[in-house]
């Protein structure tokens, strides 16, 4: 029998292509490598202890139901206590017909591109934006429309002219997807103003917006913005966020919370895929959220995660060259890096490896091009020592790179005469 399967994969798989970017990420997995390039918590953060209590009282308590199927929509206690807690974190009370439990919120994305787009739709984006919502945005044939940012968020003057330039030509996007708190990859966060504006601009155009949050509890300094979600009067924003980041990724438990004739639609997509999410890791972390463990755990995690944005911002101004600009941001997990514009991170990355240091090059999360000279850094999943040593070794492969950048641009104008 011919092994070759190439022309029995559908077309839709046809299309699919390995990410540059994550094909040399396989590389930072080598011991000797620190790498900043995961957006990975750090496992001494987990709530260990805590857990292994959690799952011993699901097992003697809830085991028939809690090792059993479960209902699509997701365990009507979570839903309720995430309804419930959107109220009282948000000030943006949820039904539990809004609300809708996924694997991850990348599968929330998956889902709502099922059920919203179609080949050749519009979607409006940062630029930068997270990568996996470019990818999976992508495998959905959506043409993607970035919109830069600086820094306080999604330019909302570019959005505009972006918006009625798409509507002159009958293109107005189906959604526009933000990450509008320590954005990833940028790590900005989008002022209230802005937000307010930004919402303005759905309601004028009849657009929804796909917001976010994965990383919203961890914040380090400043003010609590609201989330477009509680602004939202018309019903235009369907909010995402997931227990990955402040509890354990391991669980892959997520929520959505959106429109119930959203909620159900996406819900019939979602049969398609699993049935339904684990429903053992819903229960845990139920009991979890029910024995007041999540919140005293995302106050040990802010404290630690805090400490890591500081030593590396310290070690950044120590270390790396003049020419290099960086962002302080309020929380997250991430550092966005700009070089010289004539520096290109991706060429560079061989370098860095050799030297046993790791990031993710900008480009891969610019939509229209762009960002060669950008770089993400994580901080959350290192140890202190590691961020310093790594910032050390980062900031000679720079320097070194810089170097001979300007060597060759000198070279190649001497030549000219």
């Amino acid at each position: 029998m011919d092994t070759t399967y190439e022309q029995r994969f559908s077309q839709n798989a046809r299309r699919m292509r390995a990410s540059e970017i994550r094909e040399l990420l396989k590389l930072t997995q080598w011991p000797e490598v620190i790498s900043f390039a995961g957006g990975l918590p750090n496992p001494a953060a987990f709530p260990t202890e805590e857990l292994r209590g959690v799952i011993e009282h699901v097992m003697a308590e809830h085991a028939p139901d809690a090792l059993q199927y479960g209902a699509t929509e997701g365990h009507n206690k979570l839903r309720d206590a995430i309804a419930r807690g959107m109220g009282i974190e948000h000030d943006t009370p949820q039904s539990i017909h809004n609300i809708l439990i996924t694997h991850g919120s990348q599968q929330a994305l998956s889902l709502l591109s099922h059920v919203l787009l179609d080949p050749g739709d519009v979607v409006v984006t940062g630029a930068p934006s997270y990568l996996g919502a470019l990818q999976t945005f992508r495998a959905f044939q959506a043409q993607i429309e970035g919109v830069a940012l600086d820094e306080s968020g999604m330019d909302v003057d570019l959005l505009e002219k972006k918006l009625r330039s798409l509507a002159e030509h009958k293109r107005l996007p189906k959604f526009i997807y933000l990450v509008p708190t320590f954005q990833n990859p940028s790590g900005v966060t989008i002022p209230l103003e802005r937000r307010r504006r930004t919402y303005e601009l759905l309601c004028e155009h009849d657009l929804l917006l796909i917001e976010d949050d994965p990383y919203g509890f961890l914040r380090y300094d400043g003010e609590k913005v609201p989330l477009f979600k509680s602004l939202d009067e018309q019903e235009r924003v369907i909010y995402l966020s997931s227990f990955s980041k402040i509890l354990a990724p391991g669980f892959r438990i997520a929520w959505m919370a959106a429109p119930e004739s959203i909620v159900n639609k996406v819900c019939l997509a979602k049969q398609t895929q699993d049935l339904c999410s684990n429903t053992f890791a819903q229960y845990c972390i139920f009991e979890a959220m029910y024995h007041d463990i999540l919140f005293p755990h995302i106050e040990q995690i802010i404290r630690i995660y805090r400490r890591k944005r500081d030593t590396m911002l310290a070690a950044m101004e120590q270390y790396l060259p003049d020419r290099a600009r960086w962002n302080r941001p309020e929380g997250g997990l991430f550092v966005w890096v700009t070089l010289p514009p004539f520096i290109n991170t991706l060429d560079m990355f061989a370098k860095a490896i050799s030297n046993d240091v790791a990031y993710v090059a900008g480009q891969a999360f610019f939509p229209d091009g762009g960002g060669q000279n950008t770089m993400r850094l994580n901080f959350s999943h290192p140890s202190d020592e590691m961020i310093e040593e790594g910032v050390r070794r980062l900031a000679n492969v720079i320097r070194e790179e810089i170097e001979e950048k300007e060597k060759a641009l000198e070279d190649e104008l001497i030549g000219g005469f």
